[in-house]
């Protein structure tokens, strides 16, 4: 869907308008994806343009996320987008030597590092009801590309970075807290990507400060999704969930398990991303700037969990809505 400031107040008006502009979406997805494909390599050089014309002042940054919590000793979740960080002063790596630097020796950088899958479902067969019990998704935990941008990439690639052996949302982290994240993820006895000793329901018990560098961070906040892993049992919503195979390979590991995750038609239809943004900065949780041209958001875990379970608690399913 389209990603620009007047488009997203446009669905921030009301989650109902988002609702049946992402069903005008889904329903004409093929078209869409054709017309963005032809205007694709226009809108790439529009924006490599700009990007080249400013540069970032990484202090700036630096003291905005300092006067919002960031210090030596936090653990810090970056969502990220390097090309729009690209040209403005640091190459991929002095980046992630930037942040790690804003946690110091004892604080613990994680980003998310989704795992690519050659066989996953595709946006247009999102809403479709195709049979996934007997697709194998083999995800290799040293070997398999990363999805979610170069900055995970460089951070998996540093001595001592941790990712996870979870195949679904992904993790990979650097610092004391990096073999603690991850070493729960299989207790349950039907496990789930952010559910109870998950890395990201850890990120939330550690008050994680999560940040995003050049993207929209409600559009990528993987940590709502603890507000329904782990509470699954009051989850509002029935069929939450889908099967799916996993070949899982890591140094001694080679194991195929059955794991659950969400639907991916629930957040394709159902997800009112722009409301929640809104009600996010309306309770002064979310703080989002631009810093020299770049989109730099911020939030606590904590705030983030008790906020969504509230809502709920009024709002059953939220920010879902037509469920």
């Amino acid at each position: 869907m389209a990603n620009n400031s007047f488009f997203n107040k446009f669905l921030s008006l009301s989650p109902h308008i988002e609702m049946i502009v992402r069903r005008i979406y889904y329903k004409n997805i093929r078209l869409f994806l054709w017309l963005k494909s032809k205007n694709r390599f226009k809108i790439n050089l529009s924006v490599s343009k700009k990007i080249q014309s400013q540069t970032l002042d990484y202090n700036k940054i630096k003291l905005f996320l300092q006067s919002h919590g960031v210090s030596h000793n936090c653990l810090l979740l970056v969502h990220s987008s390097y090309d729009a960080l690209k040209g403005k002063g640091k190459y991929s790596g002095e980046v992630v030597d930037f942040l790690l630097d804003l946690v110091g020796e004892k604080g613990t950088l994680a980003m998310p590092a989704f795992p690519k899958f050659p066989n996953k479902v595709k946006k247009v067969d999102y809403l479709s009801s195709i049979d996934n019990s007997n697709t194998i998704y083999r995800y290799d935990v040293k070997n398999s590309s990363i999805t979610t941008g170069v900055l995970p990439l460089k951070l998996s690639k540093l001595n001592g970075a941790v990712r996870s052996r979870f195949p679904i949302n992904t993790m990979v982290a650097l610092g004391p807290l990096s073999e603690e994240l991850f070493c729960d993820e299989f207790k349950e006895k039907s496990p789930l990507a952010c559910g109870l000793g998950s890395s990201w329901k850890k990120c939330i018990d550690n008050d994680a400060i999560i940040v995003s560098l050049g993207t929209d961070l409600t559009h990528s906040l993987t940590a709502i999704h603890v507000a329904e892993d782990t509470y699954e049992s009051s989850w509002y919503v029935k069929n939450w969930y889908i099967k799916k195979k996993f070949q899982i390979i890591d140094k001694d590991l080679n194991q195929i398990l059955t794991l659950r995750e969400r639907a991916p038609h629930w957040g394709a239809l159902c997800y009112a991303e722009r409301t929640l943004c809104k009600d996010l900065i309306a309770a002064e949780i979310l703080k989002s700037v631009h810093i020299d041209g770049v989109l730099v958001e911020i939030l606590r875990a904590k705030k983030l969990l008790a906020f969504l379970r509230k809502k709920q608690n009024d709002k059953p399913g939220y920010p879902y809505y037509w469920v």
